[in-house]
């Protein structure tokens, strides 16, 4: 098991509320650089920032907890930026959701209360396209995909030509529990049935779909009074995951116009390869039990070899499947033959700590200087190769857990889940129905959902990021 001292600056359970400090104008020249390179004297400004959380309000630092490396590190950022720039911070705290909820009413007011928010890009969805949020573009460096997020990760805050929110990319682990899903592998089983590590299909680029139907063959032993199962899943992660892995991304341009990847002839082939291996060809490999808490309490009881799982269940919190089984590897979905070997697609409902500056912010430029220097990266993380060394020491057991799973969050996929997108994926493999005969019940609700929603979220990706659609 993962020595949870180590690993718990690394749990997503935030909360804490900061004191406004004493402005001040010191000659001490602070550790990092904003991308100005530059100290401005705000004169005083009071800065209220509503950052979400989850679990309880007390102690904690931005995401991280008080008395870790990153919490001190965020704590002497958050200092250094008042002192040096003549401000304060204020930070209040409130549960997923409820800062959303905020800048709504604050909107619809007039009154400013947050000049920052930090919440799930899924409450952010409704009220950037209500107007409540600013636009970006212009008060920060958006192209800076390297801190702010890669354009599939920030897909669901464009809109219209614009992006009204970024998260914090460059800073360790607040985005690692908030996407989905990759693989669990119990290490353990792998050596007692003595199975090949399949973390060397990965590495052989052998990690395709018909190896993985051999190993979900491989890894099912029925026992004398119970069943070790080849995977545990949720059925309609393991549709999406297989859809993805096919090099298909759940909305892209074809023929000049903006689909469902559904409707192209890769996602098409995913789809049925996904519904034959869960529903023919596989299916007593399969834990009968696919309730999303019950397939991740099997996986821990050693009641099946694989597990596809979500990020918070993995590592987001102290009974997460990293902190209480002692070994565990890291697997992304196995790839299709359209896919473009090495790159490992996620999934995302909602990106967790997405930021954003309120319409009615006292002041969007302060705002937007103070967010910029807020989340520069550490001294001591400034790459991502430091980031991923520090996780494969830290939360997983090997580098290729590590590096597969950050591999996975740079190219997870926006699933336009609340606009109904996930429909016909999910039916794949629960109903009867062929994948053609989803496709035609399904069609005019996904043009709909294409001309409504998709094609406005794109329209802002080519004119934020260039007309490379598809990357």
């Amino acid at each position: 098991m993962r020595n949870l001292i180590k690993t718990v600056a690394l749990l997503i359970v935030s909360v804490f509320v900061f004191s406004a400090c004493q402005a001040a104008e010191p000659e001490v020249v602070p550790e990092y650089e904003t991308e100005s390179g530059t100290n401005v004297n705000l004169g005083g400004f009071k800065l209220n920032w509503g950052y979400a959380k989850s679990g309880s309000k007390e102690d904690n630092v931005f995401g991280f907890i008080p008395g870790t490396a990153f919490a001190d590190l965020a704590l002497q950022r958050k200092k250094d930026i008042e002192n040096n720039n003549n401000c304060s911070i204020d930070v209040t705290y409130g549960d997923f959701g409820s800062i959303g909820n905020v800048v709504q009413t604050s909107a619809m007011s007039g009154e400013s209360i947050f000049d920052i928010a930090t919440d799930e890009s899924f409450v952010f969805v409704q009220y950037m396209r209500a107007g409540y949020l600013a636009g970006l573009s212009s008060l920060i460096d958006v192209l800076n995909t390297d801190k702010w997020g890669t354009p599939s990760m920030l897909q669901s805050l464009m809109w219209k030509d614009e992006l009204y929110g970024v998260v914090p990319y460059a800073w360790p682990d607040l985005l690692y529990t908030t996407f989905g899903y990759p693989i669990a592998v119990n290490e353990n089983l792998i050596a007692q049935y003595g199975h090949e590590d399949p973390r060397e299909y990965v590495e052989a680029g052998t990690w395709t779909w018909d190896t993985f139907e051999e190993c979900l063959h491989q890894y099912t032993h029925p026992e004398a009074d119970y069943t070790v199962y080849g995977m545990a899943t949720h059925d309609a992660y393991f549709a999406m995951m297989m859809f993805l892995s096919n090099g298909v991304a759940l909305s892209e341009y074809a023929d000049g116009s903006v689909v469902c990847g559904a409707y192209t002839d890769p996602g098409f082939a995913a789809l049925e390869r996904a519904q034959q291996i869960y529903l023919v060809n596989c299916r007593e490999c399969f834990h009968p039990d696919d309730n999303t808490a019950n397939v991740v309490s099997n996986f821990k009881a050693g009641n099946s070899i694989l597990l596809t799982t979500y990020g918070y269940d993995l590592l987001g919190h102290s009974n997460s499947i990293m902190y209480v089984m002692d070994n565990v590897g890291i697997l992304p979905y196995p790839q299709g033959p359209n896919a473009t070997p090495g790159e490992y697609k996620g999934y995302h409902e909602s990106m967790r700590y997405s930021t954003s500056i309120p319409i009615n912010a006292k002041d969007r430029e302060t705002a937007a200087f103070i967010l910029n220097a807020m989340y520069e990266p550490f001294d001591e993380y400034k790459t991502k190769e430091d980031i991923i060394e520090y996780m494969a020491t830290q939360t997983f057991f090997d580098i290729r857990d590590a590096r597969v799973y950050a591999n996975m969050l740079e190219n997870n996929e926006y699933g336009f889940f609340l606009e109904g997108a996930r429909s016909l994926i999910q039916e794949t493999v629960e109903s009867n129905s062929t994948v053609a005969q989803l496709r035609e019940k399904y069609e005019s609700q996904y043009q709909e959902i294409v001309e409504k929603y998709i094609s406005h979220h794109y329209s802002a990706k080519i004119a934020l990021y260039g007309d490379d659609t598809n990357e």
